[in-house]
């Protein structure tokens, strides 16, 4: 009798009438079906098994139908696809009400536009969108993605990512790290934010490791005609001998250009730059020029032994030109003025005071050698015996000796991965 039923039972499941939205099973090598005790029917296939919804066919190796609930269990070679999007996984489970896919171990999401990787994933067929779990990469045609979790929005080819985010351009070997990323891979458009950092390593024509590590509050790159990152919030900048600090930061990859604005500090080996706006020009990684505008600044340690004593140069503009990362000239322009200590066999021997309408100072290899001075000229020469009680009393206007030049190890504490 109980044989008898169960006979019954597998040729009626197969023409159990079908509901617009019903999952229906195309093809199986073998075929079998039970009623659990719940009272519920289900149909246990293996081999070449395929199962069409509408737009949507699904392969694999085993499945288990549950035909009340327009469920399926799949195992082995798991192969979504609806159009031109395919998930692959080594197991899943497809919910033929909710148009949902579930897809555990190797999990792959194919798109037109992207390819996203994970342990754990899930797609929602009708909303376009995926969102994947542990282990997250995600490869378009300029950036690779690596997360702990990521959202993609098919339509708007829209990426959320969240913890530990991880960046790559493959176009420029740029990096950003944080926990919170939205990039468009239409619009090549992304934003990091809580605690991004970024990291770019290049290689000089010598051999040099050249590497450029900054950290903000936001975090935004354009990866479009004009290759521009605006970076903003507490910027720090930290690249070999240059370091920064400022509020808000403009990157242009492509023309080698740092524009700096909102109080912004830089240093340069000895030399401590100020101003309202600061810009800074490479030449394949090198420094090339320092521009100042506004309450320009300079100040430099003018001797070791005397590490009270500072050189300073202040103007309503301060150009620097740097050759082989050497300082080889600057220009003072307007209400320029120059105080520079003076020394004789390594004692100290007065300070002199000079301003005019521009000052243009030569250096050889990274130290004063000629100044020149234009227009207006005034000079006041300080003895030594002055300036042993109080030297600091000399300084210029608008003097401040910050001392909070950041290292590489303030942006990256521990070695990031790569």
């Amino acid at each position: 009798m109980k044989r008898l039923a169960l006979i019954l039972l597998l040729v009626v499941l197969p023409v159990l009438p079908q509901s617009a939205n019903q999952v229906v099973l195309q093809n199986a090598d073998v075929f079998s079906g039970k009623r659990l005790e719940t009272g519920e029917d289900v149909r246990e296939l293996t081999g070449n098994v395929r199962f069409r919804q509408g737009n949507t066919t699904v392969w694999c190796d085993k499945a288990v139908q549950f035909l009340t609930r327009n469920e399926i269990e799949l195992n082995g070679n798991v192969r979504i696809v609806r159009d031109t999007v395919t998930l692959t996984a080594r197991k899943g489970r497809y919910y033929g009400n909710a148009r949902r896919a579930d897809g555990e171990g190797n999990v792959r999401l194919k798109t037109p536009h992207v390819t996203l990787y994970a342990d754990l994933g899930t797609y929602y067929l009708d909303e376009e969108r995926a969102f994947f779990q542990r282990n997250v990469r995600v490869i378009d045609s300029g950036t690779v993605i690596y997360a702990d979790q990521l959202t993609y929005l098919e339509k708007q080819r829209r990426s959320e990512a969240m913890l530990n985010v991880r960046i790559v351009n493959l176009n420029d070997n740029v990096r950003m790290y944080g926990n919170h990323l939205i990039h468009s891979d239409s619009t090549r458009y992304s934003r990091m934010t809580e605690q991004p950092r970024l990291l770019q390593i290049d290689t000089a024509d010598d051999g040099t490791i050249d590497t450029l590590a900054v950290k903000s509050m936001v975090m935004e790159s354009f990866d479009d005609s004009t290759k521009r990152m605006i970076v903003k919030d507490s910027v720090v900048i930290v690249r070999g001998e240059l370091a920064a600090r400022s509020g808000l930061v403009r990157f242009y990859r492509q023309d080698e250009r740092i524009e700096l604005y909102q109080a912004p500090v830089v240093w340069y080996r000895e030399n401590q730059v100020t101003g309202d706006t600061i810009v800074l020009t490479m030449e394949e990684n090198r420094l090339r020029t320092v521009s100042v505008r506004t309450r320009a600044f300079v100040l430099s340690q003018s001797d070791s032994l005397y590490p009270d004593r500072f050189n300073q140069l202040t103007g309503r503009s301060i150009l620097m030109s740097f050759h082989d990362n050497k300082l080889q000239r600057t220009d003072v322009e307007r209400n320029a003025i120059s105080l520079y200590f003076l020394y004789g066999d390594s004692a100290g021997n007065g300070v002199n005071r000079t301003s005019g309408d521009a000052i243009i100072m030569q250096f050889d290899d990274g130290k004063p050698n000629t100044i020149h001075v234009a227009k207006g000229i005034e000079g006041t020469y300080f003895p030594e015996n002055l300036l042993r009680r109080d030297p600091s009393q000399y300084n210029l206007d608008g003097f401040l000796l910050r001392r909070d030049r950041p290292l590489y190890r303030s942006v990256f504490p521990t070695q990031p991965k790569l």
